[in-house]
């Protein structure tokens, strides 16, 4: 009972559900006390949306918004703290204008023309998109990014993240984002990893090994996915120049399942002295790999604080 009344306080919902055709039109209005809100697999009219200041948190997944900019988004959820757009259709030249919200994660589901975030208390960032032709972030609060991404644009304004610290990169096109988003900026973790229809290979063609190795060096974290450290097994072998000055206190990385693609001395070699290393060996690979490993990094770096585990 006091569940049903809670609801009634909190959500009006007028649905037209039509269950014979491919899709579901929802024309939704809320009372002024509404504080949260998720709808999945929908599709959104604001034909008459009404404002609602109160609502702080907002989550639309698989679902086509007829609101191609976000204007409407915008104006009617002026006090948003958190808001999830996940596979959200219907987009153009999207942009998210919010002054007091504070997380926000963003899957775009098709490739609209751009795409801009103008949010000056944003603290963490998750966003997905393919190749915008131009990517706004006016974002001077953002300390967390987490970024997966095909390719960047022409146009590219990130000026404002001048409190970025934590920087997670899922890409091919790290030559640009380096520049771009590593570049002058005081990272203090970053964590990369390669898209899943990568090969070994690409991440080779995509950078060059010593410009990879001396930005790793600049970093106090360095986390790197199970994709990224396959192919990094054969950047390594090709790094000339290891013996400069090196800010890594911090390193996670998984070792591939063959012991022939076990070439990581260099990377080892760019570790600052009583760095924490955790060397993550794939479940399936045998035994004396994983102990010949062990020996000859203990042996090779003893200034180093080893810990070891498994991933699948």
């Amino acid at each position: 009972m006091w569940v049903m009344k809670k609801l009634s306080i909190i959500l009006c919902l007028i649905l037209s559900v039509y269950w014979l055709i491919p899709h579901v039109v929802i024309y939704f209005y809320a009372g002024l006390n509404l504080t949260r809100l998720g709808l999945k697999n929908a599709w959104l009219s604001v034909d008459g949306l009404k404002k609602m200041p109160n609502l702080t948190h907002l989550t639309l997944e698989f679902s086509r918004l007829d609101d191609e900019d976000l204007n409407q988004l915008n104006e009617c959820f002026p006090c948003l703290h958190t808001l999830n757009l996940i596979g959200v259709g219907g987009l153009k030249d999207p942009k998210i204008h919010l002054l007091q919200l504070k997380t926000c994660r963003w899957e775009v589901s098709n490739v609209p023309r751009s795409l801009a975030v103008l949010a000056p208390n944003l603290v963490s960032l998750e966003l997905k998109c393919v190749r915008p032709d131009k990517l706004i972030l006016d974002t001077p609060s953002l300390s967390t990014l987490k970024l997966t991404i095909e390719k960047l644009g022409a146009t590219v304004q990130v000026d404002g993240l001048a409190s970025l610290t934590d920087l997670r990169i899922e890409s091919l096109d790290l030559s640009y984002l380096f520049l771009v988003f590593v570049g002058s900026r005081a990272i203090r973790m970053l964590e990369l990893e390669l898209p899943e229809s990568a090969s070994q290979y690409d991440l080779l063609e995509a950078v060059n090994p010593d410009y990879l190795l001396k930005m790793l060096a600049r970093i106090s974290e360095v986390k790197l996915g199970p994709r990224f450290s396959c192919g990094l097994t054969l950047c390594l072998a090709l790094c000339k120049d290891s013996g400069f000055k090196s800010c890594l206190k911090k390193l996670l990385i998984h070792v591939p399942q063959s012991e022939s693609s076990f070439q990581l001395l260099p990377l080892f070699q760019i570790c600052a002295p009583l760095c924490e290393v955790t060397v993550l060996f794939h479940a399936e690979s045998a035994d004396a790999i994983r102990q010949g490993a062990m020996l000859i990094c203990m042996k090779s770096f003893a200034g180093i604080r080893w810990q070891w585990g498994t991933w699948k």
